[in-house]
């Protein structure tokens, strides 16, 4: 039986939002990554899956985006 990531779906404050914005771009520029690419979509939605499973400090989610 495989067990789930617990998903929680509290909003995202304009704090949370700069955060991940921030090692979103980050990591773009350390990738050299254009941010109109399918990488890039991928990147942030493995930052949002994180935050969401109850990853919520900066040091965490940039170990997250780091793992891809």
């Amino acid at each position: 039986m495989r067990t789930q990531g617990v998903c929680t779906l509290d909003p995202l404050g304009p704090d949370e939002l700069e955060m991940i914005e921030s090692i979103f771009r980050r990591e773009l520029k350390l990738r050299a990554l254009p941010l109109q690419s399918d990488e890039a979509e991928i990147l942030a939605a493995r930052l949002i899956r994180a935050y969401q499973s109850g990853i919520r400090d900066a040091a965490g989610l940039t170990a997250a985006a780091e793992g891809m």
